[in-house]
Order: structure tokens, then sequence, then C-alpha cells
């Protein structure tokens, strides 16, 4: 097959697809009427937000060269890596205490 005829089946199959989609639009606009219109409002401004989202992101990646998840991560792993060690010397002193405890409970 060549590319052209490819290319062709693929917009056969995307206009078939597209009258498919409106078929199913109208009908679940005859079912449910306003609902359906309110919902569908929605996604369709939500899908809006989410492709600005992206654009901006993406943007901002090929401005920086860095990816926003590689630096959420990092941050992540550092307030993980401080509690850690939060929890490492707070452990050390309670053994600490407990120490001395058990000395003093000795010592009577």
């Amino acid at each position: 097959m060549s590319i052209v005829s490819i290319f062709a089946s693929l917009q056969v199959q995307s206009a078939k697809l597209k009258a498919r989609l409106s078929d199913i639009d109208r009908q679940l606009e005859l079912r449910y009427g306003d609902r359906y219109g309110q919902i569908k409002g929605q996604v369709e401004r939500q899908i809006a937000d989410k492709k600005s989202w992206y654009a901006k992101t993406r943007a901002e990646v090929e401005r920086t060269g860095e990816i926003p998840l590689d630096r959420q991560q990092a941050a992540t792993s550092d307030r993980f890596a401080r509690a850690g060690s939060t929890a490492a010397r707070k452990e050390g002193a309670i053994k600490q205490q407990l120490k001395e405890l058990w000395r003093s409970l000795k010592n009577r």
C-alpha cells in the first residue's frame, strides 16, 4: 500500500467516524436535552483547560529544558530525605533517653 492510499483510507474512516459521532451526539441531545448540553459544555471546557495547560507546560519545558515532573519528584525526594533524617534523629534521642532511664532504674 502506498502512502497516498493509506491517507485516503484514513480520510474515509475519519469521515465515517465524524458522521457516527454526529449521529450519537444528536441522539443524546434528543434523549437528554438540556442536561446533555450542560454536561457536554462542561466536558468541552475541561478539555479546553487541559489543552491550555498542556500548551503552557510544553512551552515551559521548551523554554527551560526542565520537565516539571522531574522537578516535583526531586522536591518530593528531598522532603522524604529530610523526614527520614528527622525521624532518625528523634529515634536516636529516644534511645538515649531510654538508656538513661534504664541506667537510673538499674542504679536504684
